[in-house]
């Protein structure tokens, strides 16, 4: 008789830095609590992955072969799952899609006992668009999706989304989700962070203002953040944008700081910073997070900026009332150079942040956005159902 269980996550797509976000976060902490044994299965996308050795040390990653697709499933995950169901006691699949339906069938007739968890990362704004998971607007079509949506929900043995708003929109829309759908935020890894970084009070902090993402493409609107800078009187502040930069983004970059030279002393762009020490020490000496994305789930960096005390200045984006406590701990912007502007303004002026504040953004981020408090609701969530079952 085996002594844990086991929990395994499929997401084909997992490169390294996945290691550090929900796809990795899950299954490693899972494993840490002692209770699970914890497997993320993937194609092989990157060379190496060199988190397995300090940030998530002791997950198993295991590597399946990436044989073409059937229907809307990948072959690879169906013949990892007929071989592996029979162990797996709970399943763990990312994004509300068509061939999570097959994967879950075949789980489910292997392993009748087994139970399904799916994390749907939802983009709220863009469900209220389409009102619906599956959607086609042919008639016929349309039916066939909408019965494969409840074919998925009676497979899935709970969801989650990451904020309660997310949680209380789909429940109106599916109220059968009532008894499976909970909120599970992103978060951070508190105990490595604090094990690594020496945290700093606010008054050790510097006057600066960071952005982090994948520079230049369509989803993190870097020229919006661009745009308004120009408008902002920056004073003694500085700006530090990090992340890898698109190469189509590369021109824009010169272009912006040839028609600007006056903000080369103002504006940085770091590249991408995959130490994670590095990047967290560059959190640390930052008062404000800007974020002015087309359309999120919940980043992971907004945990992350909220863990280290930042004031969050973010456009409408799903998660961005729940970060920014519905105004009290950040600034949600419409999506216009003037709307951020007046933001970061409003941030930077003088007397605006102070330790108070900068002390209740952390205890938010404390009691609700670490990765250990965080899975302990998935655990709570299946033992209390077992509990009622048996």
């Amino acid at each position: 008789m085996k002594s844990k269980k086991s929990f395994v996550t499929v997401f084909t797509d997992t490169e390294n830095f996945h290691l550090v976000k929900d796809v990795g976060q899950i299954p490693y902490f899972m494993y840490r609590t002692g209770a699970y044994e914890a497997e993320l299965v993937t194609y092989k996308n990157s060379r190496e992955y060199p988190y397995l050795n300090d940030e998530v040390k002791g997950l198993k990653l295991s590597f399946i072969e990436n044989t073409g697709r059937f229907l809307y499933a990948e072959k690879g995950v169906l013949k990892f799952l007929r071989s592996a169901s029979k162990r797996i006691d709970v399943l763990n699949l990312f994004h509300f899609k068509k061939g999570n339906i097959l994967y879950l069938l075949l789980y489910k007739i292997l392993n009748p006992q087994g139970k399904a968890y799916v994390k749907l990362d939802i983009d709220l704004n863009f469900f209220r668009d389409y009102n619906t998971f599956f959607y086609s607007k042919f008639l016929l079509k349309n039916y066939l999706l909408k019965v494969l949506t409840q074919v998925h929900f009676k497979l899935t043995d709970l969801f989650s989304v990451e904020t309660e708003e997310a949680r209380n929109y789909l429940l109106g829309v599916y109220p059968e989700l009532k008894e499976k759908l909970i909120c599970v935020p992103n978060g951070v890894d508190s105990e490595y962070i604090n094990g690594n970084i020496s945290l700093k009070n606010f008054e050790q902090k510097e006057n600066i203002i960071i952005s982090v993402g994948r520079i230049g493409t369509t989803q993190k609107n870097t020229e919006l953040l661009l745009e308004s800078l120009l408008l902002t009187d920056l004073g003694n502040w500085s700006v530090y944008i990090a992340g890898n930069i698109e190469d189509s983004f590369k021109p824009s970059r010169e272009s912006f700081f040839a028609s600007h030279p006056q903000l080369k002393d103002k504006v940085f762009f770091t590249g991408d910073i995959s130490d994670r020490k590095e990047l967290y020490e560059l959190y640390n000496r930052a008062k404000v997070f800007c974020m002015t994305s087309r359309f999120e789930g919940f980043p992971i960096a907004f945990a992350e900026a909220s863990y280290f005390g930042h004031y969050i200045i973010s456009t409408p984006v799903s998660s961005a009332s729940y970060i920014t406590g519905n105004g009290r701990l950040g600034t949600v912007a419409e999506a216009r150079p003037e709307a951020v502007s007046a933001a970061i303004s409003k941030a930077i002026s003088e007397g605006f942040l102070d330790a108070d504040l900068h002390l209740e953004i952390k205890n938010f981020a404390g009691l609700n956005l670490t990765w250990q408090k965080i899975v302990r609701r998935v655990i709570s969530y299946f033992d209390k159902n077992a509990k009622t079952a048996a």
